[in-house]
């Protein structure tokens, strides 16, 4: 969600032709500074790929957490200080669809965050496919169900509305956390393990699943995953989301301050090019 015209000051700072190998013209830095994202959209937004992923994701999960259910229930038998069950889960893009934000955002040549808090107080985001029925799941299973968001903390009643149009199970102040003085969810996580055994995490974003990923660059990002590959699927589970995210943030090394036309440049530059 980063917008307003791309100006042609880019190419006194970058030859026209080639960056980083791979070849493009002038006319590709006078679009809308949304251009990038315009095949990311229509990917989340139309594709039955994405549908499918999202739906496959959350049966997948609602399956993990029955079996896990089964082993703690044992396990809590032999131990008196056991905590109830919980699944802590981000908003947006893993229970709420915002797409429509960043459709209006590219069709407006527009930067975040603007439009965003209209959008919120629309209350009028869609469900991700698969979250209600896995969110029910759950339910069914007394495992208590936490959102962790980093919406800010005005949003609180609008977030609320929109959530509970869905009939969502757990959609009250004592179950939604809102961002703090830290987009890092760790610190809110621990809040939630004083009372309760976190037994999944679900985000679309790798900081919704783990701390180690806050603010790491791409290389690390990616060397981290590794860390947690064992329990990918079981205790953290990933969903797609190929619009914005930390993942963006890292490619312009977390320095919202740069202009759209080095954001350009450091796009084209991390691309890994056959030759």
């Amino acid at each position: 969600m980063k917008k307003s015209l791309i100006t042609i000051s880019i190419l006194s700072a970058f030859v026209i032709g080639s960056l980083a190998g791979i070849s493009f013209s002038k006319a590709e830095f006078e679009r809308s500074t949304q251009e990038h994202n315009v095949m990311s959209t229509n990917w989340f937004q139309t594709s039955a790929e994405n549908k499918a992923l999202q739906i496959q994701i959350y049966n997948q999960a609602k399956e993990e957490l029955a079996e896990t259910m089964v082993k703690k229930k044992a396990n809590d038998k032999l131990n008196n200080n056991a905590k109830p069950a919980a699944v802590v889960l981000d908003i947006d893009e893993t229970v709420l669809d915002n797409s429509p934000d960043t459709a209006w955002s590219i069709k407006n040549n527009t930067s975040y965050p603007q439009g965003w808090d209209e959008w919120i107080r629309l209350a009028k985001a869609e469900l991700i496919p698969g979250a209600k029925d896995f969110l029910l799941s759950a339910q069914k299973m007394n495992v208590d169900i936490f959102y962790l968001t980093n919406r800010p903390e005005k949003t609180r009643n609008d977030t609320i509305r929109n959530m509970k149009l869905h009939d969502l199970p757990n959609v009250d102040n004592k179950h939604l956390y809102f961002k703090t003085d830290t987009a890092q969810k760790g610190p809110r996580q621990a809040e939630i393990s004083k009372t309760h055994d976190i037994v999944m995490l679900i985000g679309d974003n790798s900081n919704d699943l783990s701390d180690i990923f806050y603010k790491a660059d791409l290389k690390t990002r990616k060397e981290n995953v590794d860390k947690i590959a064992k329990d990918l699927g079981i205790k953290y589970i990933q969903l797609p989301n190929p619009m914005y995210g930390d993942w963006e943030d890292a490619i312009y090394q977390y320095k919202p301050s740069k202009t759209e036309d080095e954001k350009a440049a450091d796009r084209y530059k991390t691309l890994q090019p056959m030759k």
